[in-house]
C-alpha cells in the first residue's frame, strides 16, 4: 500500500482517530533515521513510539507502533503519522522533531541492561513494583 492512498485499507473508525491526533498536533516528533525509515512519538494518553518504513516508490512496507491495540493492521496512532510523513514530502515541510518527548521503549532502549536492572531493583523497593515484577517473572517460567 503506498502512502499516498493508505486511507483505502483502514478501518474508517480508525482512520477518524488518526485524522483527528494529526489534526489536533499529537505527532510530537517525526524524525528520519535512515533513507525511508521514520520514527515517531504520538501524545495518547502516554507517547507512543511509532515507525514506519516507506520503499523506493513510497510503498509502506513496515508499520509498528507500542501501544497495545492489535484489533486491526493499523493503530490511530500509526495512522496520525502516515498523515504526517505524508504532508512532509507533499508539501516539502520540514520534519518535526522537537525533541521534548520520546516515547517509553524508545527511551529504555538506550540504557544499558545493568542500568535498567538498578532502575527496577530501586523503584521495586519503593512500591508495589516488586510483586507486579515477581509475579511477571513466575508466569514467564511457567511458559
Amino acid at each position: 500500500m503506498k502512502i499516498y492512498y493508505f486511507e483505502v485499507g483502514i478501518e474508517p473508525k480508525i482512520l477518524e482517530r488518526g485524522k483527528k491526533y494529526f489534526y489536533d498536533g499529537l505527532v510530537v516528533d517525526l524524525w528520519s533515521e535512515k533513507s525511508g525509515r521514520f520514527c515517531a512519538v504520538v501524545d495518547g494518553s502516554i507517547p507512543y513510539d511509532v515507525e514506519i518504513h516507506l520503499d523506493e516508490d513510497f510503498e509502506i512496507v513496515y508499520h509498528d507502533c507500542d501501544c497495545p491495540y492489535d484489533w486491526s493492521e493499523y493503530c490511530k496512532h500509526e495512522v496520525a503519522v502516515l498523515l504526517a510523513i505524508r504532508e512532509h514530502f507533499e508539501r516539502k515541510t520540514t520534519l518535526k522533531t522537537h525533541g521534548k518527548k520520546r516515547g517509553l521503549r524508545s527511551r529504555l532502549s538506550e540504557i544499558e541492561k545493568d542500568d535498567l536492572i538498578s532502575i527496577l531493583c530501586n523503584l521495586a523497593s519503593e512500591c508495589d513494583l516488586w510483586y507486579e515484577i515477581v509475579r511477571y517473572l513466575d508466569e514467564t517460567d511457567d511458559e
